[in-house]
């Protein structure tokens, strides 16, 4: 496959990713929002894409690429998704695009953190790397009881209410954790008993 279509094929799955959130999310309040809000899929996408890129610096670049085509898209269909008041979809298109600053600035971290992880991992200088994206999943459910508690962000009490969720994230995590290390260490082992 060309480096241009394999490209293309990546920030079109950003894309999708980023209106499937979208849609997740709803209008309302309740599951499908607290779902929506969770950030730790949103790692998934560039360290995917990084994957498909054994030089670190491509897989950065198409990390951040991919990222922001999928919160492009994601703003974009919240647009469409959102009753946002009797105005053009125009107006509800700056009022959703402009609302995301803060996540764009993560997003752009983000995206090259993992996005060069996933290169690291197809180029076989970290072979733990996706064990990165689970603590993502791990992690992700204490950050926000710690934001909550010391008041800094609001959204606590979705921790709260939907507990379950978050527990599931966390297993989720842990479950990626166990994989990874367990693939790991069967391939050190092949590789430690095939050179001795």
């Amino acid at each position: 496959m060309s480096r241009g279509r394999r490209f293309g094929l990546l920030l079109l799955a950003g894309i999708a990713f980023g209106v499937l959130v979208a849609v997740i999310k709803g209008q309302g309040t309740g599951v499908r929002d607290a779902l929506g809000n969770t950030s730790a899929p949103w790692v998934v996408v560039p360290f995917l894409a990084g994957t498909r890129y054994p030089r670190v610096w491509q897989a950065t670049l198409v990390g951040i690429a991919t990222t922001l085509a999928a919160l492009l898209a994601f703003y974009a269909a919240e647009a469409a998704v959102l009753d946002l008041g009797a105005h053009p979809w125009y107006t509800d298109l700056r009022l959703t695009l402009g609302s995301g600053r803060l996540y764009e600035t993560w997003g752009l971290l983000s995206g090259a953190s993992y996005g060069a992880l996933g290169g690291m991992w197809a180029a076989g200088w970290l072979r733990a790397a996706p064990v990165a994206v689970g603590l993502a999943f791990v992690c992700e459910p204490l950050i926000v009881f710690f934001l909550w508690k010391a008041g800094i962000w609001g959204g606590g009490d979705l921790l709260l209410r939907y507990h379950w969720m978050w527990i599931a994230e966390v297993l989720i995590g842990l479950g990626a954790i166990a994989f990874v290390m367990a693939k790991t260490q069967a391939g050190s082992s092949r590789t430690g008993r095939g050179v001795g």
